[in-house]
């Protein structure tokens, strides 16, 4: 069997481990390796709903979807491929309560340059007049936001990480973690070892199971989500703008000229499921509720047709935000996981800050601290002086 040597190896072939690996490279950090048991973006990353949204509660996690929502933009120029973006135009409606809260939030986005507004229901109606407006007292509106191609962004980091030297091992699966006393030392596939001071767990659910041997606990639950696509009526007319319905619980997508993608809004609404790798198909309940959500809030469109379901496990941290960075327990060892269903949006910046905190020790968009692993034994989970009353990653 090879027995290889790398100066970083990365697990998990997504679209963050892709972005990780393509950033490590560019910066010329040596022989840099990533290992994908399955195939490139064939797991959560190939199911994402894949929105590219700047609105959240936190400011760090505002100032990083605006950069990686210019990464898109320019996909081509700055990574090379195509993305795959669609700029609609993104749509927040909120409950009364959280008015004041929409209100802070859309205020800390634009102090940090991110294009948004409040509008009031007549202004929700000239923007979209086909959706219902009766429970809607205030909206937000992102004219830049839309949503991408995952499978198209991850290919697209891939073949940039290869043109910048990286090496791909597909089809090999870890099966462990070696670490000594001074911390990681290799990582053992079924190709064979790979000798590295350097590791970065980026598989999602997985990466809690490959870290636990080395005394890591990452409280990380996987929770499988059902997504029901609806073919809209001939009379609808053009693709609607993304919407994130926090009245009703549910976000609408536009896929292709006639269909509507739909999901939920909070990250814990799903299922339980440890077999992340499974395909299966939605729950006949979770569907109908889905598209009556759909119907609700878009009330001509009772005769919209289901087309098909499917599936996608989020790998979701207690507090609803991603875990990034070293570990502490084992030097060495990063992770980027725990993203509760904003994997995807935020990868082309997580590849970033992970690849920066790698080589400087440190990172300049925002502290990297805030995400650290192990901020749930310590007790300090994150919270948000501005959360909504739905609980979604903020």
């Amino acid at each position: 069997m090879r027995h290889d040597v790398a100066d970083v190896v990365v697990i998990g072939g997504g679209a963050t481990g892709a972005s990780i690996v393509w950033q490590l490279a560019r910066r010329r950090v040596g022989r840099v390796v990533l290992v994908e048991q399955d195939a490139i973006a064939g797991g959560g990353t190939g199911w994402s709903s894949a929105l590219v949204r700047q609105h959240y509660t936190h400011e760090e996690l505002a100032r990083m979807a605006l950069h990686s929502l210019q990464v898109f933009e320019r996909f081509d120029e700055v990574v090379g491929g195509d993305a795959g973006f669609r700029r609609t135009g993104f749509l927040v409606l909120v409950k009364p309560e959280d008015v004041e809260t929409l209100a802070a939030n859309v205020a800390m986005h634009r102090r940090v340059g991110i294009e948004a507004e409040i509008l009031s229901p007549d202004e929700v109606a000239d923007l979209e007049p086909r959706i219902a407006r009766d429970d809607v007292v205030a909206a937000a509106w992102e004219p830049r936001s839309g949503y991408a191609d995952p499978v198209g962004t991850t290919a697209g980091f891939v073949e940039a990480a290869r043109r910048n030297g990286a090496e791909f091992r597909v089809g090999a699966r870890v099966e462990r973690i070696v670490a000594g006393p001074a911390g990681v030392e290799a990582v053992e596939t079924s190709g064979g070892p790979i000798a590295t001071r350097t590791v970065i767990v980026a598989a999602g659910y997985r990466t809690r199971e490959l870290v636990a041997p080395l005394g890591v606990d990452l409280p990380i639950t996987p929770i499988r989500h059902d997504i029901a696509i609806v073919g809209r009526t001939p009379d609808f007319g053009p693709p609607h703008p993304v919407i994130s319905d926090r009245i009703n619980g549910s976000y609408f997508r536009p896929e292709g000229p006639d269909m509507t993608l739909i999901g939920t809004t909070a990250a814990h609404e799903g299922h339980e499921d440890p077999e992340v790798e499974q395909h299966r198909e939605p729950y006949a309940e979770d569907v109908e509720t889905l598209v009556l959500r759909f119907s609700k809030r878009f009330p001509r469109q009772e005769e919209a047709t289901l087309r098909k379901g499917y599936t996608g496990v989020y790998d979701c941290s207690p507090d609803l935000q991603p875990l990034l960075g070293p570990v502490r327990e084992v030097p060495g060892l990063h992770v980027g996981t725990g993203f509760s269903g904003h994997g995807f949006k935020l990868s082309p910046v997580v590849g970033e800050l992970i690849a920066e905190q790698i080589v400087t020790g440190r990172t300049e968009l925002v502290d990297l601290h805030f995400f650290r692993p192990h901020r749930f034994a310590e007790g300090q989970p994150i919270q948000s002086s501005r959360a909504y009353s739905v609980g979604t990653l903020g």
